[in-house]
């Protein structure tokens, strides 16, 4: 049958679940040692990224590789992340302690400037898997690059919290919980991938026009393949 010929889109579908499923557990067991939850998510995004243009051939070559590279820095990076979110969770509990005129008013700036900080700290993790730069130009390049995409960086902070809100309302017996397991944080994370990747897309392009010298090569044979698949697909 060609519905499970090699080639065939529905076995590539079958492909990308399972490495998005292998992504996911190495996620989480590089996450338990709380210490390396910043490499272990920068990882992750960059695994998604490379899955997404089909451009890396080994999952756990490439998550791994990327956790060594990155792991000073998402590990400070991670370390100022926890500093914010106790202060955001004091500040929260002291908001929701607020009575009087105008305090839904201030709540609701809160709410909103914490929300802000939630999504940019998602998009620092993805710009430091592609980007080399410092610690503070990965912060400033992410939270820059939450505000240019902001709509489609909302709907990244949505789909990251739909895992947690599963286990929140429908606790851990619930069927649903194997799925939280098997691609709570890779699938959000690769189609969080969907919604940067023109954005990334578009800063490289300007990089490389800049410094043409740092271009990667390419082939021009390969080139024509993927524009035939392209226009197959369309």
């Amino acid at each position: 049958m060609r519905l499970f010929n090699p080639d065939s889109k529905f076995m590539a579908a079958l492909t990308k679940m399972a490495d998005l499923m292998w992504l996911n557990i190495l996620t989480l067991a590089l996450c338990f040692p709380i210490i390396t939850v910043g490499a272990a998510l920068t990882a992750k995004d960059y695994m998604c990224y490379k899955l997404l243009k089909n451009e890396e051939p080994g999952i756990t070559k490439g998550f791994f590789r990327s956790f060594k590279q990155n792991f000073r820095q998402a590990t400070v990076i991670w370390l100022i992340m926890l500093v914010v979110i106790v202060i955001g969770i004091v500040d929260v509990f002291f908001v929701i302690g607020l009575q009087g005129e105008g305090t839904q008013i201030v709540r609701a700036v809160m709410f909103a400037f914490f929300f802000f900080v939630y999504i940019g700290c998602i998009m620092i993790f993805p710009v430091l898997a592609r980007f080399d730069n410092t610690i503070k130009g990965t912060i400033k390049s992410g939270l820059h690059m939450t505000v240019a995409i902001l709509p489609r960086a909302i709907l990244m902070g949505i789909l990251y919290l739909v895992p947690i809100l599963i286990m929140m309302f429908f606790g851990i017996q619930s069927p649903l919980i194997p799925i939280v397991i098997m691609f709570g944080i890779s699938a959000p994370g690769y189609v969080s991938a969907m919604l940067y990747r023109k954005a990334f897309e578009q800063v490289e392009a300007k990089f490389y026009e800049e410094h043409p010298e740092m271009a990667p090569e390419t082939d021009p044979v390969e080139e024509a393949m993927q524009a035939a698949m392209k226009r197959e697909e369309k």
